[in-house]
């Protein structure tokens, strides 16, 4: 099996996954633990052997793995604690990749990876490689990230708003008379009390806001695109608006999971299996 390692500011998403390229695009199993930017690899590799032992693996079920980052200082944390897990250094997406599309952007460079496997996993969902069907993957995490594919592969950009967490704990801050709230959506956008008034305005404004940018996308493109919604709190937004065709709490590590695919070869893998038997005779 092969782990897919999201690492972003809120929260680190792991997926186990089988050695079968066209598996399920669910885990076989998945944990999501807070971004501590201070934990040591030491307390990372404690928790998740943790995680492992409750779900009954050992670091020899493990051959590979494979971390996409935004959070740069966390990324050599995890590779260091991978590579005496497993034996072998994880593959660490980054630019110069084979990513099965292309990234057609002026900066290539400076897009996040994160969103160029939203693009990947959306680009498959939508139909993939010789099939019309563009993709708009939208990432609900700390910030909104709305990545959209062409049907041709190509990767046009999107937009980057703050993401609705951000923007309740914000308000909140600053607005030091309003209280905090739960997330959720309340019974009617006319709040007849101070909480349910705020969360319509979070969460009904937000969903006005996806759907506004998501119009003006798909008014740019020359052809029909399918939005699939991911993220920590995608699947709070997704039920509320027909503009969300479907929530996938697993795509980034489907995208993940692709790009490991088409970046490390069968002879790696059966390499680094032989490499692990030997550590640990």
């Amino acid at each position: 099996m092969i782990l897919c390692i999201d690492i972003g500011n809120s929260n680190i998403v792991i997926g186990v996954y089988p050695r079968q390229a066209d598996a399920p695009s669910a885990p076989l199993a998945s944990w999501r633990i807070a971004t501590e930017r201070t934990r040591t690899g030491d307390e990372y590799r404690i928790l998740l052997r943790q995680l492992w032992w409750e779900n009954n693996f050992t670091a020899e079920d493990f051959y590979d793995a494979a971390i996409v980052s935004v959070v740069a200082p966390l990324t050599d944390v995890w590779v260091r604690m991978l590579e005496g897990l497993l034996g072998r250094a994880p593959l660490v997406i980054r630019h110069g990749l084979t990513f099965g599309i292309e990234i057609g952007v002026a900066r290539p460079e400076r897009v996040g990876t994160d969103r160029i496997v939203d693009a990947v996993a959306v680009y498959q969902a939508a139909g993939g490689a010789g099939v019309a069907g563009a993709g708009i993957a939208v990432d609900f995490g700390t910030a909104t990230t709305f990545n959209v594919v062409n049907t041709a592969g190509v990767f046009l950009g999107g937009a980057i708003a703050p993401g609705l967490g951000t923007v309740t704990n914000a308000l909140i801050e600053k607005a030091s008379a309003l209280p905090p709230v739960e997330l959720i959506a309340p019974p009617t956008a006319i709040g007849n009390d101070t909480v349910p008034a705020i969360q319509s305005g979070l969460v009904y404004g937000y969903v006005g806001l996806v759907e506004g940018l998501l119009a003006r996308i798909r008014a740019e493109l020359p052809t029909p695109a399918r939005v699939i919604a991911t993220g920590g709190l995608g699947h709070l937004i997704a039920p509320l608006t027909p503009a969300i065709d479907a929530y996938d709490p697993w795509l980034t590590l489907a995208g993940v999971r692709q790009v490991y695919a088409l970046n490390r070869s069968q002879g790696e893998v059966i390499g680094s299996a032989k490499r692990n038997a030997r550590r640990e005779t």
